[in-house]
């Protein structure tokens, strides 16, 4: 019985993202996880987190095999669900709190980078913990949600009364982010409906689509124009017809234009069009089983897909953009996991632009799950994002990570508005890692503690 409530409430879970989008599935979800964990031995405790990580997993990632296949789809949940077993040594409200933290922590990390796109942050922008998120990043709102689940159940209206204290304690922390002018930028949303690929009239097709968008951008109307992740399949600082093609776009709108492109040493990288093309940035957080293959031999056995796949070679530097009085920093799609780049990396730049190419998973869930993700990304930076994709949803995300203009997917259409320029450092975006840390560590702190008791009781049982 314990068994299939594990599994239950690993999909209740799972239903905070997209498609269903309902945050409070999560309260539900981590309390029955609670609850079936408590006074159980610890064979018992593994076993119960394994199914709930699959349960959580099983649907969130379910447009993975749109790409790689089924196989791929159900090995990614059973490593991930694997993960959750870190929750088995918890022994109460606080350890299995900080154990979350631990989880996401392999979740992102491990392997070949790590895959985090279902950390518990991504799903709760709509909930009113969004305060929360400049103050104590991604991480903390993940380790105070569970914590609130774990106390209440554990001391009933003595957890409720901790909770209510930390939560307001917690909105006391200043967020030191001032806004200034506004910058009026137009995103060209191609509307493709086909995976994107090399072959000559795709790359062709993909190109005039979003050309074809841009001429809906009126002469000194904008002052930056964003093209998504792919548009171009080739460098176009290169090939003549589409480098002048932009040059005269340039000069028609009178303003940058940042395109994304297969560039010639490799990368997937951003150029921006400005009359030089002396400013471009290339990715540096690759997307594994997308944009390379590990152990490529090996999986190329289980899914023929994947010998369709051709690796890049990854940036090195970041890079930040500037366009007279302004700057901004892109995220090339995958990018938005990486804390590093889409949180500590943004103390600097005005505002975030996301390029992303989601014409691969085009008609899945991976849509919304991803632009949720640059959702918490600005709310945690305090940033407005201008979030542009082949397909959609393309929007512009504000600082609080709440939409405030938006495209319908699969349409050829362009989006302008303004941005409003942001500068200072959050707290999430200077001390999110250090956050982190500081609860791993307290974490393994306990576990230290615990271990030496247990080994102290079992000496003391031999030598009385």
């Amino acid at each position: 019985m314990n068994s299939i409530l594990a599994v239950l409430a690993g999909l209740i879970a799972g239903a905070a993202y997209h498609p269903i989008d309902f945050w409070p599935a999560l309260i539900v979800g981590i309390g029955i996880l609670y609850k079936l964990n408590m006074d159980q031995p610890i064979k018992s405790r593994l076993l119960i987190n394994f199914l709930f990580g699959i349960g959580y997993q099983l649907l969130t990632l379910f447009w993975v095999g749109t790409y790689v296949g089924s196989f791929a789809w159900i090995a990614l949940v059973l490593m991930q669900a694997v993960f959750v077993i870190a929750l088995s040594f918890s022994t109460g409200a606080l350890t299995f709190a900080a154990s979350w933290i631990l989880f996401e922590f392999i979740l992102r990390s491990i392997p070949f980078g790590g895959f985090g796109w279902s950390r518990l942050g991504f799903a709760l922008t709509e909930s009113p913990l969004n305060y929360l998120y400049p103050r104590l990043s991604i991480i903390g709102v993940a380790f105070i949600f569970v914590l609130a689940v774990t106390l209440i159940i554990d001391q009933k209206i003595k957890g409720l009364a901790i909770t209510l204290l930390l939560f307001i304690l917690a909105g006391f922390i200043p967020v030191q982010v001032t806004k200034a002018e506004s910058v009026k930028v137009a995103l060209i949303q191609g509307g493709q409906q086909e995976k994107l690929d090399n072959t000559f009239e795709n790359a062709n097709a993909a190109i005039s689509k979003h050309f074809k968008a841009m001429k809906k951008v009126e002469p000194d109307s904008v002052d930056l124009v964003v093209w998504p992740e792919n548009a171009i399949m080739h460098d176009p600082t290169i090939r003549r017809d589409t480098r002048l093609a932009l040059e005269s776009e340039y000069q028609r709108i009178n303003a940058p234009i940042l395109v994304n492109a297969n560039l010639k040493d490799g990368t997937n990288g951003s150029v921006l069009f400005d009359g030089s093309q002396n400013q471009s940035y290339s990715k540096r957080y690759l997307t594994p089983f997308g944009e390379f293959i590990p152990f490529q031999s090996l999986v190329e056995r289980i899914s023929d897909k994947a010998g369709k796949v051709v690796p890049y070679i990854p940036g090195k530097e970041p890079y930040l953009f500037k366009v007279g009085d302004f700057s901004f920093r892109t995220l090339i799609c995958y990018e938005l996991l990486s804390d590093r780049q889409a949180r500590a990396e943004m103390t600097d730049t005005d505002f975030i632009v996301t390029q992303t190419n989601n014409a691969t998973y085009f008609k899945t869930w991976q849509l919304e799950q991803e632009l949720a993700i640059a959702q918490a990304r600005s709310a945690e930076t305090s940033r407005q994002s201008a979030y542009v994709s082949t397909t959609g949803v393309t929007a512009i995300v504000d600082e609080r990570g709440k939409i405030q203009k938006s495209i319908p997917k699969y349409e050829n259409q362009t989006l302008v508005d303004n941005i409003y320029v942001r500068s200072g450092a959050t707290p999430a975006a200077k001390y999110g890692n250090i956050i982190e840390m500081t609860i791993l560590l307290l974490l393994l702190f306990s576990f230290t503690l615990r271990l030496k008791s247990q080994l102290r009781f079992k000496r003391d049982l031999i030598n009385p």
